[in-house]
């Protein structure tokens, strides 16, 4: 800081370029960090009142990266209950051409084979429907997963005990005889498709709910996001203004010191 002769002409100038340059560095510093309040030095109160804010917003954050997460295991569970629908259609097929007496016994054995692979390959599907270490299909109980900055739980139901028998209960070698096959289809391969069908409309519904919360997490942490801005952000433009401005008053302040520091000194020259 510049300084002057200690008389009463240079003290009006003095305190003056002090008080500029305070001001201009509280200007720098909200341009430079784009906050009216950057630390607990510029206001201890509102400074807490945003490191709270800020940590409530840090916590949403991580709850929805754990339920984007958990739209994972959904997404896959999905998948493999998709399929098995899919391939169950086929199973629908080889056991209606099972059901004709008329087929000779070859075609039959080759029928059997393809009932055979394809519950084969729902059973594989099942059973490798796992997301991060969880197999939601093969699940008995439930599965929490945080849904809020309180820890609540939401929860995720298995499906074992809707599908986990699907395989076990469709591989009975009743179902490729002749005589059979026709009352298989229509009542004990009936009542898994219908299982697969009630597992797909839960996973569903749990899906929905995640990307509820989610939203409704995304909309806490906006309106978090601007209560904190209307706490701590600064005007820019008008920040900018007010430094050009400040900067016009520093370099005047600066003259009127130097002139204020002449006087003396011309004053002086008189008497040599």
């Amino acid at each position: 800081m510049a300084s002057g002769i200690d008389t009463l002409a240079s003290l009006v100038p003095l305190h003056t370029l002090a008080h500029v340059q305070s001001d201009l560095a509280v200007t720098s510093k909200r341009i430079s960090t784009g906050h009216n309040v950057a630390d607990a030095l510029d206001n201890g109160a509102i400074f807490a009142i945003a490191q709270s804010v800020l940590n409530q917003t840090a916590g949403v954050a991580a709850v929805n990266s754990q339920l984007n997460g958990a739209q994972g295991l959904i997404s896959v569970s999905n998948a493999a209950l998709g399929q098995a629908s899919d391939l169950l259609t086929q199973v629908a097929d080889v056991l209606t051409r099972l059901s004709d007496q008329s087929i000779s016994s070859d075609t039959r054995a080759q029928l059997s084979t393809q009932f055979t692979n394809l519950l084969s390959t729902i059973g594989s599907n099942l059973g490798t429907a796992v997301y991060q270490g969880t197999n939601l299909v093969n699940t008995s109980g439930t599965v929490g997963v945080i849904q809020d900055v309180l820890a609540n739980q939401l929860t995720l139901t298995g499906q074992s005990s809707t599908v986990g028998g699907v395989v076990s209960n469709l591989s009975v070698a009743g179902a490729v005889s002749a005589t059979s096959a026709g009352s298989f289809l229509l009542n004990t391969f009936a009542t898994e498709l219908n299982n697969v069908a009630t597992s797909l409309n839960v996973i569903g519904s749990l899906n929905q709910g995640l990307r509820v919360q989610v939203q409704y997490n995304t909309a806490i942490s906006g309106a978090l996001t601007q209560g904190l801005g209307a706490l701590i952000d600064a005007n820019l433009p008008a920040e900018s203004a007010r430094l050009a401005s400040r900067q016009v008053a520093n370099h005047l302040a600066t003259q009127t010191l130097g002139i204020a520091n002449q006087s003396p000194a011309v004053l002086l020259s008189l008497f040599r």
